[in-house]
């Protein structure tokens, strides 16, 4: 089967490029070229058809089509002919458009797709200039090639839902120089084998934070993909506003992980400075110092434990004297989970010695406290004390040790040095008993009741939602999340969206996960390799996932000396990023205008008892998401002409 091309038979051309003056560039696009030799060679030629779409869709490689195109699920899912024009592409123009506030990354993706096998793709995109002498390139401007996983089957409950088996574009493998990528159609190592008819291409744009660095205006470069016989041009246009996303992240929460501290430091660093550029902080329970008791004295030592974590308190981890550079330079992480759990430091006895363990947990308390107080930056990160071994306990004899555990430490700390976390999907009756001890409350999704939580945040209690976005039934509650490979990139990118509208943080659950069958454990650094092969990936119980906590994939196996995102992992930092931008204009002044720009789009409530078996919880046209972002961040611009000020 060959495709069709739009513009088959156009020869290639490169138009002068004209200046209108010394701080702009007008760039005269070259048209696609199809078969540009001129003898008979030409007829050999494959003809290469090159467009561009926007970061929450992806593209099937054999068909074309969106994966998204399903009208069958949603009505207002995107179609028609996407190859010619869409909100950031004109077919016509040869051109891109986007928007962005400095310290903000924007996105999008080319598509380069071909009638028959073709060797020697090259792509790339040096630079993009503006005014003032502005120029966004280098680290600031990545290119990466998404590799496929062959989904063939639904996520288990999910089955109206999943967009249905097919080769899905989701880890990104980074261009081995930042700016430029090269690739065959169909390619070598995916195992797609012919059918494969194109290969998409994710561009992620950084705009620097300073404004010296990124002064505002029009940003213009040239995205060049050549192949043998021809090469078309895409102009890449960004206008970048007047204002600036703020390094802090404030949509408060964390994705749940328990393989970072079973890494090196190094390789751990790698993993927090990918989280922090996607706007999100691992929660990692389990960091212990060394803690040596005889009697009731108790000595600790933090050497380990400062060496590796300390980057982190301090922040810098996010500076340049670790490599780091994007959002949130010098910040510190927002919190940590704090070891305190049943039987660490000391088993607490019911009835002999039960004094003298107490006193053991007092005194290490103490000195925790002594010890993060010592330093001003390390002050600043929030102390959580989470007792992983209640977690989802549902007894009265739980809630009495969940009381007492909180009480021991408030005896040793205070009540205002650290937040006292329980996670579960908790009644009304029972968080009554436990909202005297209870600071932060990680309910579940299934048990979310919007006017259950008012209750409990007018009592002075944090809440955060944990758990899949939508319900088709009941037994989805079972499945951590949904921000599966085979559903559509919303349940990502509505997270924030979701926390925003309902005053809420968030907890995910995994971003490394593989499952052990036969350990029955989690391990993804002995099945990383697996994860580049298996689209399914957690098997438990009678369910079978696809993508299930996997947002970051190991790079060794493949060759890479980092970790490497996905699509997915792109899309919930996109609406990370939105969520501060409801924040911003909230910031002006109009905080009911900042809640109907997020119910313009989440009309419904995503998640609860009674939105089970409700599909239909926000639109499902990617546009309309991006023409609100667009919509506030003109606003912003407009408010703020000289910046935002400073908090």
């Amino acid at each position: 089967m060959k495709w069709k091309t739009d513009l088959a038979g156009q020869n290639a051309s490169h138009s002068a490029r004209q200046s209108t003056g010394p701080l702009a560039v007008v760039f005269v696009l070259a048209i696609l070229c199809v078969g540009a030799s001129a003898d008979g060679e030409s007829a050999k030629q494959a003809a290469v058809n090159v467009w561009a779409t926007g970061d929450c869709v992806r593209v099937n490689p054999e068909t074309g089509r969106y994966l998204e195109d399903r009208p069958d699920i949603h009505a207002d899912y995107p179609s028609g002919d996407y190859r010619k024009s869409s909100a950031i592409w004109n077919a016509g123009e040869r051109r891109v458009r986007l928007h962005a506030a400095r310290n903000e990354f924007v996105a999008f993706q080319i598509v380069v797709e071909s009638d028959k096998p073709v060797s020697g793709v090259d792509v790339r995109l040096d630079a993009l200039r503006g005014p003032a002498a502005g120029v966004i390139s280098g680290e600031n401007m990545a290119l990466f090639k998404a590799w496929y996983l062959h989904v063939t089957q639904p996520s288990s409950g999910y089955s109206k839902l999943s967009l249905g088996p097919a080769w899905y574009p989701d880890a990104l493998i980074p261009a081995p120089k930042g700016n430029r990528i090269q690739f065959d159609i169909p390619g070598k190592n995916n195992g797609i084998g012919a059918s494969q008819r194109n290969q998409s291409l994710w561009i992620d744009v950084y705009v620097p934070r300073d404004r010296d660095a990124a002064p505002p205006g029009e940003y213009r470069g040239d995205l060049v993909v050549a192949w043998p016989g021809g090469q078309t041009v895409i102009g890449v246009e960004l206008l970048v506003w007047d204002f600036a996303l703020p390094d802090r992240i404030n949509c408060r929460g964390d994705i749940w992980n328990g393989s970072l501290r079973r890494m090196t430091s190094g390789m751990e660093l790698e993993y927090y400075q990918m989280a922090r550029r996607h706007r999100f902080l691992p929660g990692v329970a389990g960091y212990r110092p060394k803690v040596t008791v005889r009697g009731s004295d108790v000595t600790i030592d933090w050497t380990e434990y400062d060496a590796r974590l300390g980057k982190y308190f301090d922040g810098s981890a996010f500076t340049g004297t670790h490599g780091f550079w994007g959002p949130g330079q010098g910040v510190p992480i927002d919190h940590i989970l704090l070891p305190f759990n049943v039987g660490w430091p000391v088993p607490i006895p019911e009835t002999d010695g039960r004094e003298k363990a107490e006193a053991v947990w007092v005194e290490t308390a103490r000195q925790f406290k002594a010890h993060f107080d010592a330093d001003p930056m390390w002050r600043k990160v929030k102390k959580v004390v989470f007792i992983g071994a209640l977690d989802e306990s549902y007894d009265e004899n739980a809630y009495r040790k969940m009381i007492y555990y909180c009480d021991l430490l408030r005896r040793a700390v205070g009540k205002d040095w650290f937040q006292y976390r329980i996670d579960g999907g908790y009644s009304r009756e029972a968080m009554e008993t436990l909202e005297d001890h209870v600071d932060l409350w990680v309910c579940h999704t299934i048990g979310f009741d919007e006017s259950k939580m008012n209750y409990f945040r007018q009592r002075g209690i944090e809440t955060w939602f944990y758990g899949p976005m939508i319900y088709e039934r009941w037994g989805n509650s079972a499945c951590g999340s949904n921000t599966f490979t085979d559903l559509d990139l919303f349940t990502c990118r509505g997270i924030g969206w979701a926390a925003w509208k309902h005053k809420c943080g968030y907890c995910e659950w995994e971003f490394d996960a593989f499952y052990d069958e036969k350990s029955r454990t989690f391990q993804p650094e002995k099945a990383g390799d697996r994860a580049w092969k298996e689209a399914i990936n957690c098997r438990y119980g009678k369910g079978e996932y696809n993508g299930s906590g996997l947002l970051v994939y190991r790079g060794q196996p493949m060759g890479l000396a980092h970790p490497a995102p996905s699509i997915r992992l792109k899309a919930h930092r996109r609406g990370f990023q939105d969520y501060e931008y409801f924040r911003l204009v909230e910031r002006t002044g109009r905080s009911e205008q900042a809640d109907r720009f997020a119910t313009s789009i989440v009309h419904a409530v995503p998640f609860g008892r009674a939105s089970i078996g409700n599909t239909e919880i926000w639109s499902n046209n990617p546009e309309k998401w991006d023409a609100v972002r667009i919509e506030m961040g003109r606003l912003l611009n407009s408010t703020w002409p000289r910046g935002i000020p400073a908090e």
